[in-house]
């Protein structure tokens, strides 16, 4: 039997995958679907792992408690994101008559039953997730690396490149009111979905595989390079707690206006503002404080880029996504403006060098399986 007569063989057939020679035969193939991923993903442990000895601090974010919480916490927004998918390409794409009946149909068919896209989506979305738990790991150990001593450097470069003045005062006529402040708040938060849903539909994406692995790859080097990397070398605050640490009451009026506003109806931002800077001070293992480069910035950006693959419109909502948070970095005090052009920056580099490993990825899969490489 060669392998693409059992790959068609666990399409048709539920008894199949019970064969033990047929599931160990798919769950190679997935395993080397996603072999460069995979490889980038255990990197990148092995880096935590040496940070772990370096610290003296156990990398207790990937004990086996926490991932399985993890994972039966997104389970969730897992299955949500596919029945978006799902609809919105048969709203943009199809136009069937009887949109529920497609819409199970294509869900047992697309999802529940094509063994090939559970066992290969599944090892990929397992991987993101420990990737996850070992960055959050990292990213609390950042202070510890290199203690915060870039924050008066990047607050001074941005002035300069601002005219003299800080960022946020060019924004403040047009963002520093009621509306405009929630509007880039829920924005912000929004970004925590968008990424989910991007991961998860790109993990299950087989229609497309160099498309799939050039977004998971992307994603990934943009988080090993922006988000733990740079974020050591430049190891930073950014302004909203720049009067905390100590350096001055240069964006105090930035604060004020956020507190204000957090008075009259809370916002998300100072909540989670705040609760990362109780947890620094008392040296509680959740979250983590890190400006430069803007990772929210640099992960839309990505989104954006990923999202032309689908089409020209998407990508272009998503451009504007980015621009929005960009701007919502800048007046929430999470960043100096700077950080989200670096941000940018990372990006950009990232996807390109993402996209070549995907067709590297696309050369490896070949031998195994010509038809699904688009």
């Amino acid at each position: 039997m060669t392998m693409q007569t059992e790959i068609d063989f666990g399409r048709r057939s539920g008894s199949a995958i019970a064969s033990g020679k047929a599931f160990t035969s798919l769950l190679g193939l997935g395993l080397r679907k996603n072999i460069i991923l995979l490889l980038l993903v255990l990197a990148y442990y092995l880096a935590a792992l040496a940070i772990g000895v370096y610290t003296a601090r156990p990398v207790n974010t990937l004990s086996p408690t926490i991932l399985v919480l993890m994972l039966a916490s997104l389970v969730p927004l897992f299955l949500a994101s596919m029945i978006i998918w799902r609809f919105a390409y048969m709203a943009t794409s199809v136009r069937p008559e009887k949109p529920i009946g497609w819409l199970v149909q294509d869900f047992k068919t697309t999802i529940l039953f094509d063994y090939q896209r559970l066992l290969s989506g599944g090892i990929a979305i397992f991987a993101s997730i420990f990737f996850v738990a070992a960055f959050s790991y990292v990213k609390e150990a950042i202070p510890e690396l290199n203690p915060f001593a870039w924050d008066e450097v990047f607050a001074r470069m941005d002035r300069q490149m601002h005219g003299g003045v800080d960022a946020y005062i060019w924004l403040s006529p047009i963002f520093a009111n009621d509306t405009m402040i929630r509007v880039v708040d829920k924005a912000y938060s929004a970004w925590f979905l968008l990424i989910y849903f991007f991961v998860f539909v790109a993990c299950m994406d087989r229609e497309n595989p160099i498309r799939r692995n050039a977004y998971l790859m992307s994603f990934t080097l943009t988080w090993i390079i922006g988000g733990s990397i740079l974020a050591t070398v430049f190891s930073s605050v950014g302004p909203i707690y720049f009067q905390d640490f100590g350096l001055g009451d240069q964006f105090l009026p930035l604060k004020d206006i956020l507190l204000r506003q957090d008075a009259q109806r809370p916002l998300l931002a100072v909540e989670m503002q705040t609760r990362l800077l109780q947890n620094h001070l008392n040296g509680t293992d959740v979250g983590g404080i890190s400006a430069m480069p803007s990772m929210h910035l640099a992960t839309s950006w990505v989104m954006a880029f990923h999202a032309f693959r689908y089409s020209s419109k998407l990508g272009c909502i998503m451009v504007g996504f980015a621009v929005l948070i960009q701007l919502g970095s800048v007046i929430l005090g999470w960043h100096y403006a700077i950080d989200g052009y670096a941000g940018f920056l990372v990006a950009a580099a990232c996807w390109f060098s993402g996209s070549k490993l995907a067709q590297i990825q696309s050369r490896i899969d070949e031998p195994l399986d010509v038809s699904s490489v688009k």
